[in-house]
């Protein structure tokens, strides 16, 4: 009987980096939500998160002297991280 060679890529205990192989080589697609009030770091978070400039953060120049306007607002913001 031969021995068994750990690391083969072969069977289900190599599946994770089956697909990690994949996904390095073709990319992938996900959604991402991002919920809160206005000033909280909602853009930082994903520039962050992704270590890019995703998207560039809005300037307010008057944020302590008045309170937001409560607001709903879908943004789609594609980006290709390679």
């Amino acid at each position: 009987m031969a021995p068994v060679q750990t690391g083969a890529g072969i069977g289900i205990a190599n599946l994770p980096n089956q697909r990690h192989k994949i996904v390095a080589k073709s990319g992938a697609n996900f959604t991402l939500m991002v919920c809160g009030e206005s000033g909280v770091g909602k853009t930082t978070f994903i520039n962050t998160l992704f270590t890019t400039t995703i998207k560039t953060p809005k300037t307010y120049k008057r944020r302590n002297n008045k309170s937001a306007e409560k607001t709903v607002e879908i943004e789609i913001i594609r980006a290709d991280l390679n």
